[in-house]
């Protein structure tokens, strides 16, 4: 299994247009200029209508026809001549391109934008996806633990006897250090019997608690990164233990204080046998799963009566 980790406007416009043009044409309004008697003469267009001269044809020579009156009659009688009607020679018609009384034009929108002073830029911080994983002992001398536990799941490592060295087994940033033993036998608070405690939020997203310290190594403090191998305390019995060893636990991170969900939800085990062979198997696939399957853990956790003690 890989490493992984758990998760411009508004537009403003004015355009005029007056009594030219086509409008002004339907109006009757003309431009050109006045005589001194007042006259106006209209300034025609550059371009016009041509019409050439109409050819008149001569009117045709009367002709007057006399009707001699049959003997014994009266007079002739003279008749009109019928009026010749003048034809009309074809009007020719000169083409011509017509320039439209107002070019079309093309207006550019005003368009009001506004300027957005820039600003400066502050680059997200990228937490790293994934964290090598180690044991929480150091490797090359004796080590045990089984692959049970009492009542939970978790791991009891036992490795060298008391005052030996707990390591970070991950990369990560500290989540609690719980320096003082306020465990009481007769009380037996669940929220304290892990004594000296570290919790390490690994940069894969899971948390990893370890406890029953004898002692924590100065600056292992919350907010502190360490990496793996990190030296975290010296091994021992506080809280509530009958031997030196440290209790080894993985779990989701709650958002608040609680012992419940911390103190352990998969088992460790199988990860721990990976790590001491130098492989590489990582929780987190499982974890994922265990928070689909147990969604309202955390909260349940954190509304125990005890929860504030953690």
């Amino acid at each position: 299994m890989t490493n992984a980790r758990l998760t411009r406007g508004a537009m403003l416009g004015l355009v005029g247009v007056g009594c030219l043009g086509v409008g002004c044409l339907l109006a009757g309004c003309s431009s050109g200029s006045r005589d001194a008697a007042g006259t106006t003469a209209v300034a025609l267009p550059a371009t016009s209508v041509v019409v050439a001269p109409t050819t008149a044809v001569p009117a045709a020579t009367d002709v007057i026809t006399t009707i001699a009156a049959p003997v014994g009659t009266t007079a002739p009688t003279t008749i009109p001549p019928v009026p010749t009607i003048p034809a009309v020679a074809p009007t020719t018609v000169v083409p011509s391109t017509i320039a439209p009384a107002i070019a079309p034009a093309t207006i550019a929108p005003v368009i009001a934008t506004t300027t957005i002073a820039p600003t400066t830029t502050i680059a997200p911080v990228v937490a790293p996806t994934t964290t090598p994983y180690g044991l929480p002992v150091p490797a090359g001398g004796p080590i045990g633990y089984a692959h049970e536990h009492h009542d939970y799941p978790a791991s009891d490592v036992f490795a060298g006897g008391c005052g030996s060295p707990i390591i970070s087994p991950v990369n990560g940033v500290i989540l609690e250090a719980r320096r003082t033993d306020s465990w009481v036998a007769s009380v037996d608070n669940p929220a304290t019997r892990g004594g000296r405690s570290v919790a390490i939020l690994g940069d894969d997203g899971v948390r990893y608690y370890l406890a029953h310290f004898q002692a924590i190594t100065d600056g292992i403090e919350p907010g502190v990164r360490v990496e793996i191998g990190q030296s975290l305390g010296q091994m021992g019995m506080s809280g509530k233990a009958g031997a030196c060893h440290v209790h080894f636990a993985i779990s989701p991170p709650c958002p608040g204080q609680e012992w419940a969900v911390r103190r352990g939800v998969i088992w460790p085990w199988k990860y721990l046998d990976s790590w001491r062979k130098g492989e590489q198997l990582s929780p987190v696939g499982e974890i994922e799963q265990w928070v689909i399957d147990h969604p309202t853990a955390c909260a349940d956790a954190m509304a125990d009566h005890n929860a504030a003690d953690s």
